[in-house]
């Protein structure tokens, strides 16, 4: 038998997706992974399907190792490991056309919650648009040199910068 390893979410080898839900009444980011280890006596089918299916959930493979066996070492056994991004409202349909396909063997998920980073850049990206706006405000009400003036523009550029990061 060939086995394919597929982990959907962010660690491990085989297919990885994170899945962030956002719960309407908690407001939480949480980002689900799970992984599988499956096998199967159909590997190069399997893989035609498993890629297939990933690009119509609107996910990708983000990374792709795969061992094609040594005719030289007589080990002939096949594997993949695959690190996929899929949807979060996909994943559950992904996990289970995976088990209508594939033999898993191993099954492990876990849940990250990541609220906190997410509130601290949106809190992040708030202040630097009121700092902008404010370093506009002095810009067209001020009487400036044209130093003044140029080191403005230059802390509105950098403002703006920081923005888009």
């Amino acid at each position: 038998e060939e086995a394919v390893e597929t982990e959907m979410g962010d660690a491990g080898n085989g297919a990885e997706a994170p899945e962030v839900n956002e719960s309407a009444t908690s407001q939480r980011k949480l980002i689900k992974t799970v992984e599988l280890s499956v096998e199967t006596k159909e590997y190069d089918n399997l893989m035609v399907s498993l890629e297939k299916q990933i690009e119509e959930l609107g996910g990708y493979v983000e990374s792709l190792n795969a061992y094609n066996g040594s005719y030289y070492s007589g080990r002939i056994n096949r594997s993949a490991s695959i690190t996929a991004r899929i949807p979060a409202d996909k994943l559950d349909g992904f996990v289970k056309q995976m088990g209508e396909e594939a033999n898993i063997v191993d099954r492990n998920e876990s849940v990250e919650d990541v609220t906190l980073q997410y509130v601290d850049l949106d809190s992040h990206a708030r202040m630097l648009e009121e700092e902008q706006e404010r370093l506009l405000e002095l810009l067209e009400n001020a009487d400036l040199g044209e130093e003044e003036r140029n080191l403005l523009e230059a802390l509105l550029k950098e403002a703006e910068n920081q923005k888009e990061q």
